[in-house]
């Protein structure tokens, strides 16, 4: 389902190349990294394709970001608003400018798997971007988001 739309939504960008599935432990590798459950949409995505090499991240690529964002935010927030307005998300997807799509974990450590969020690394702020991975797709290909 997600390859053949992305396949689709692609046509013409010389930039974004469609992947080999993420092998399983890969993908285990990459949820025990980032530290919560992936919503069951993502982990259909990832054994489909492993990134697109252009917007959507491969599951290696995934825990480079966290990683990075774990070594330079708290340098410039405190433990509670790091956790609050970092290390709560499950980034898997990027504008190329420092911003991310994402997953919103709630503070119970459940996914919210209802919605998906641009999450703007100026400002620390969330906004609902789209419903689900398909609509994300869609619309980030269509200059929509």
């Amino acid at each position: 389902m997600y390859r053949e739309l992305i396949e689709k939504m692609i046509k013409g960008n010389r930039w974004a190349k469609v992947q080999e599935p993420c092998p399983e432990e890969e993908l285990q590798r990459a949820e025990e990294y980032v530290g919560f459950k992936f919503p069951e949409d993502l982990k259909a995505l990832l054994r489909e394709t492993n990134g697109d090499q252009w917007f959507l991240l491969s599951a290696e690529k995934m825990i480079d970001h966290v990683k990075g964002n774990r070594e330079i935010f708290p340098e410039y927030l405190e433990p509670d608003e790091f956790e609050e307005k970092v290390n709560r998300f499950i980034f898997f997807a990027t504008n190329g400018c420092g911003d991310y799509y994402c997953y919103r974990v709630l503070e119970n450590g459940e996914t919210d798997a209802a919605a998906i969020y641009i999450w703007e690394h100026e400002l620390f702020e969330i906004r609902k971007v789209a419903e689900d991975i398909a609509d994300l797709i869609t619309r980030y290909y269509n200059d929509e988001v």
